[in-house]
Parts: structure tokens; sequence; C-alpha cells
């Protein structure tokens, strides 16, 4: 499909960025302001009728998100990273801080141009050092080209990450295949691992839709503004997760994306109680594939 097509997901970045600005992540309060995410967040659920409360729902898990890959990338001890559909997390911006790291963000045009554009202000508003480790490329993850072409950046000799998030959700089954064969080329190439929290299942879905009821209006007005259906679109089980990659020649495993290994800030900054933990621990998975 064209990158005009898939252009349509890049607002739901904004949307992402608009919960992330409730934690402590790096400089989600920044881009949170600098994109006027409450004006986006209002624009993309009009007539939703969403409550605060779904916002106090949504927070922590789009915090959790974040923060269990970074965690895993960390745990896995390497410091190459290729994040495809990067969109707004400025996550590159703030691991590489640490010089060891060298980050590529990919994304499609439109939204990697205006994420340079926001890291130049933030750069600017906050002094931070020049990040000649940090690299950004205009990426569409089905065109094997352009991931050839990020991937110059890094050292032959080292270990690559490959880590995304939100972006499975939106394939067509065809389109996962695609992607992940572009991934186990990379990691053929460089050795390393595939890091995720995307792959979610049909009935994983239903029951979070359960779980809040104000879930599935925020599904619709998704599938409307990206006009992707995210549920025919999902796994139909997890033995389909285990038979697609495998097939596809990874080896792969899953943890709880909430493992005790970080804060949930947003639930401190948001008043939601300590106890209220457990309501979120069984949300999702973080995904580590290998090639063999």
């Amino acid at each position: 499909m064209p990158n005009q097509d898939h252009s349509k997901i890049s607002p739901t970045a904004k949307l992402v960025a608009y919960f992330r600005q409730f934690s402590d992540i790096p400089f989600a309060a920044d881009v949170a302001a600098l994109i006027h995410a409450e004006d986006v967040f209002n624009d993309l659920l009009q007539g939703t009728d969403l409550t605060p409360e779904f916002v106090n729902w949504a927070a922590p898990l789009a915090e959790a998100r974040y923060k269990s890959i970074v965690s895993a990338i960390k745990r896995e001890g390497i410091t190459q990273v290729l994040e495809l559909a990067s969109g707004l997390s400025l996550r590159g911006l703030a691991m590489t801080e640490d010089p060891e790291y060298t980050y590529v963000e990919t994304d499609l045009p439109g939204i990697t141009e205006e994420k340079q554009q926001i890291i130049s202000i933030i750069k600017s508003n906050q002094a931070l050092r020049e990040r000649h480790n940090l690299f950004f490329q205009a990426v569409n993850i089905l065109s094997e080209p352009q991931i050839s072409s990020a991937i110059r950046h890094f050292s032959p000799s080292h270990p690559v990450a490959v880590v995304h998030e939100g972006l499975f959700q939106y394939l067509s089954m065809s389109e996962k295949e695609t992607a992940a064969r572009h991934i186990h080329s990379v990691l053929s190439r460089f050795g390393g691992v595939w890091i995720t929290p995307d792959f979610e299942t049909k009935a994983e879905l239903e029951r979070r839709s359960h779980t809040h009821s104000q879930l599935q209006k925020l599904a619709q007005a998704v599938t409307g503004a990206t006009q992707r259906d995210l549920y025919n679109a999902a796994f139909d089980n997890q033995e389909q997760i285990a038979d697609f990659f495998s097939r596809l020649g990874f080896q792969l495993r899953s943890s709880p994306q909430i493992d005790g290994s970080y804060q949930l800030t947003a639930m401190q900054n948001l008043g939601i109680p300590e106890a209220n933990i457990n309501n979120y621990k069984s949300y999702g998975n973080i995904w580590i594939l290998r090639v063999g």
C-alpha cells in the first residue's frame, strides 16, 4: 500500500502523546504541550463522551507500554536500537543521553519531520547537547530499501534491538508478514532481538472492552480516523501468534509489561490508588523475538 494510506495511522501518535504526559516519561509533557495534544484528543474523540475516568485508565497503560520496552532493551544489554513507527515518544532522545547508544528513529515522512522540529525546540529550551548518536529516517516498515537505508548507521559487529509500540495492531496479516520478514532480515545480519508489546488477540481486545466500557468508543474513534479495523487485524489466539512467528523463523517469548521493574507514575499524578495496580497488570505482554 502507498505511504499516504499508512499516514492515516499517524494521528494516533498524538493521541498516545496525550496519555503519556501524565507520567514522568522524558519529554512527554513537552511534546504534549508543543503539539497541543489535548486539542488532538478532543478532536479525535469528539462525540464519544469519554469521561476523565477513562484517562485514568489509559494513561498508566501508555506509560507501561513505553517503559516496558526501555526496560527490555536494558535487560538485553543491546546498545544499537532501531525503532519503527516511533511516533512522538522521543525514546531515542532520552536513551541517547548515554553516548553508548546508537539509536535510529523511523516513521513516515510527515511525522518524522514534525518530530525533528519538536526535538529542535526541546533541545534549545533545555540546552541539551547535540546527539550525534541519534538518527532519524523516513521509513515505511513495508519498504525493504527504506529499512536498509536506516540500518546503515549501525556497526555490523554489534547486535541490534528492533522495537516498536502501536504499529502491528494496524497492519493486516499480509502486512504483518512482510514487516516480520524485513525485521528477520535485519536480525539475521546483525544479531539481536525484536521487542514489542504489539501482538494482541481478539480475546484480549474483547476482554478489555468489557473491563472498561468506554474502550469500545475509543476503538471506534481510532478505526474511523485510521480506516484500520484493529479487531479484525488482531491474531485469533495465542497459538496463532506462536505459529505465525515460528513459521517465519523466530523464537519468541513473552512476559507481563508491568513486572515491577519501573514505577507507574501516572497513577500517582492522577491520584489513582496504588491498590488499583492489579487492574493493569493483566493488560498486556512484552514480546521478545530472536532469529532461530
